[in-house]
């Protein structure tokens, strides 16, 4: 199975829909979700993550990534933080945050179904709190 990285399918989602510049494309195979991500300049997840119900206000996703582009700061619940620059394979273990100053792309890869749950658990979150 193979595919161009945006003939994927283009994920539209709680997260997507409030972060601003950030895009996603994915397919799931053999077990294992392949995303490819689009970080504008100054992509944050801090807001999104934080307050919403997740362990740590953090990602709780593992996640390999190849970045392909631009560079990827990521913040582990300890405060070390990782540099991972165009041309590097990285694993990032759960939990963490991500930042990108200078925007990035990415393809990733988690297990399946690991991300789309987190991000209905934001949704479902923000509107059970919203209510009140």
């Amino acid at each position: 199975m193979h595919k161009k990285l945006t003939d994927m399918n283009p994920v539209d989602d709680f997260v997507t829909q409030n972060t601003p510049g950030l895009k996603i494309w994915d397919e799931r195979w053999g077990g294992m979700q392949c995303a490819y991500h689009v970080f504008a300049p100054g992509t944050d997840f801090t807001d999104i993550l934080k307050g919403k119900g997740l362990e740590h206000d953090l990602c709780g996703v593992e996640h390999w990534a190849y970045v392909l582009k631009g560079t990827v700061e990521v913040i582990y619940l300890d405060g070390t933080i990782e540099v991972c620059r165009a041309g590097e394979v990285c694993f990032w273990p759960a939990p963490h945050n991500f930042k990108s100053k200078e925007g990035a792309e990415i393809i990733q890869f988690s297990t399946d179904g690991g991300l789309a749950a987190q991000g209905k658990r934001i949704k479902e979150y923000v509107a059970s709190h919203m209510k009140k």
